[in-house]
């Protein structure tokens, strides 16, 4: 993401250099990560975060990411990005995570509507998809917001640390959307 988009209240930037801080409060935060890949490296959540930064071309499998800033204090509260899960099958995958101090308030919604407003607008796509625990009430309930279907469940489907997790998948085309 090249440019700068803002809400009422927050900015939708491409990540710079100075956020990795803010970055590593909640990445590095086993409350927040418990759901996607925990992460307890500090130098890994770093390469983390430069590998979702910078220019993005739209190339298959490769994720852009942008901050999300809450303009009041300039603080990266948290993350959301999308890639090309399948240019054949024009479909987009979208991601997102926030500090724990930050949820709760409506910051997600008002990210993940901006996001998917963009990829409707400068990207083309046919379906939506988006993966998550399936107790992680809060993010199936932010997809469910924005018009996506739970369409899948998935048992025992990824691996972290030892631990088997599941997995739903969610989807919307894109004349179903709600944004």
């Amino acid at each position: 993401m090249d440019y700068i988009i803002e809400t009422e209240r927050l900015m939708l930037r491409p990540f710079i250099e100075s956020d990795v801080d803010d970055y590593l409060e909640y990445a590095l935060d086993p409350e927040v990560m418990k759901y996607i890949r925990p992460i307890a490296d500090p130098k890994e959540a770093r390469e983390l975060f430069l590998s979702h930064a910078g220019e993005w071309d739209g190339e298959e499998g490769k994720w852009m990411g942008a901050a999300v800033v809450l303009k009041s204090t300039n603080k990266m509260i948290g993350d959301v990005g999308f890639r090309y899960k399948s240019k054949q099958h024009q479909q987009i995958e979208i991601g997102y995570k926030f500090n724990r101090h930050f949820q709760g308030h409506g910051y997600g919604s008002e990210a993940l509507v901006t996001l998917v407003k963009l990829i409707v607008r400068d990207w083309p796509f046919h379906k939506l998809v988006a993966y998550c625990e399936p107790r992680n009430i809060a993010s199936w309930k932010l997809m469910e917001k924005i018009g996506m279907r739970r369409e899948g469940y998935f048992q025992e489907n990824f691996n972290f640390d030892g631990r088997w997790q599941n997995e739903v998948a969610y989807g919307v085309l894109k004349r179903n959307l709600k944004v």
